[in-house]
């Protein structure tokens, strides 16, 4: 978790989205696209009736508009997309941790219940990307028809991830993916079949039902004849002891944060990297950020031969960010 920090903790961005146009709104956009000294670049639908059109477009872009308008702008969402999963994830694993070690078993319930919710969208909005980029890098050659199939192919995935919500106004196409369902597929991705239970009992300590209410208390020891139940609070563990020696008792809730912290925020850390690789290899294989004059993180330029990769990763030669080739991540 350390390097994810360290990588992205000072990290900034900006992205791009851009907006068909048609009718009054293309006609005005002409207008001042004649009249704004802005580096535009557009292309146009087989009708001519819609424009999808960006500006500060480089030298290199106005060589190759269809490629401006698209690479930079999916790979800037692209970029902002991975940050936005790496801070959360951060603060999530970080808070969880400090939690428990601080034995603030309530908020580490709360956090720990948001960290499952955090794996299981990742795990889904991942596989969505390297899917599509393997569809989009597999396209044949073509200076519209190439871009188009690659943001015909990106555009919905990172639409749905950047806009989806479950809010009482939100647009009914842009819906968020119901959280019980993202515990199901996190759950198929790694194996794991505990996390229905943690979820189920997290979700109950977040709120004040009866996993809050145990939070911070002993399992219950019963008479053997069943007519009392005791149980013991306390704000710090618990342990039952004969004077010589002691036995903890089983912090029911903190051991379902603990547990599902290590199982979750594990999985995360290694599709975060896998993500990293698709993001890299997008904008490298599409040479994104030469066509822009804009600027965000990771807008890395091709190299050649057996130079270093900007992505990293070993020799540029070796790192596959050529049109056709097998992308990374898994699925």
């Amino acid at each position: 978790m350390a390097g994810l920090r360290d990588m992205s903790e000072h990290a900034g961005t900006s992205d791009v989205l851009l907006t068909p146009l048609t009718g009054p709104a293309r006609r005005k956009w002409e207008r001042l696209a004649r009249q704004e000294a802005e580096g535009w670049v557009f292309v146009l639908t087989e009708d001519e009736a819609t424009v999808l059109a960006v500006d500060e477009a480089s030298e290199a872009g106005h060589r190759d508009p269809a490629a401006a308008v698209v690479y930079p702008e999916l790979h800037s969402r692209l970029v902002s997309w991975w940050l936005v999963h790496a801070w959360r994830s951060a603060d999530l694993l970080a808070d969880t941790l400090d939690s428990l070690t601080r034995w603030r078993i309530a908020s580490g319930a709360v956090t720990a219940r948001a960290v499952i919710e955090e794996a299981g969208a990742l795990v889904q909005e991942h596989r969505a990307v390297v899917e599509g980029w393997e569809v989009g890098k597999a396209a044949a050659e073509g200076s519209v028809e190439r871009p188009a199939l690659v943001r015909e192919a990106l555009d919905p995935v990172l639409l749905k991830a950047g806009f989806g919500s479950r809010m009482e106004n939100s647009h009914a196409d842009l819906q968020a993916t119901n959280v019980l369902t993202l515990v199901k597929k996190l759950t198929r991705e790694t194996g794991e079949d505990r996390f229905p239970k943690w979820y189920d009992l997290l979700s109950d300590a977040a709120h004040p039902a009866f996993g809050a209410r145990i939070a911070y208390a002993t399992p219950g020891f019963r008479h053997e004849s069943k007519a009392v139940m005791v149980r013991s609070y306390a704000r710090s563990p618990m342990s039952l002891t004969d004077g010589g020696s002691a036995q903890y008792l089983e912090p029911t809730v903190a051991l379902a944060v603990a547990d599902s912290l290590i199982a979750a925020g594990t999985h995360i850390v290694d599709l975060l990297d896998d993500s990293l690789a698709v993001v890299d290899d997008f904008g490298l294989t599409t040479s994104a950020a030469t066509l822009t004059r804009r600027t965000y993180w990771r807008a890395f330029h091709p190299t050649r031969g057996n130079r270093a990769c900007p992505c990293g990763r070993g020799k540029w030669s070796a790192c596959g960010h050529r049109w056709g080739a097998a992308g990374p991540g898994r699925t």
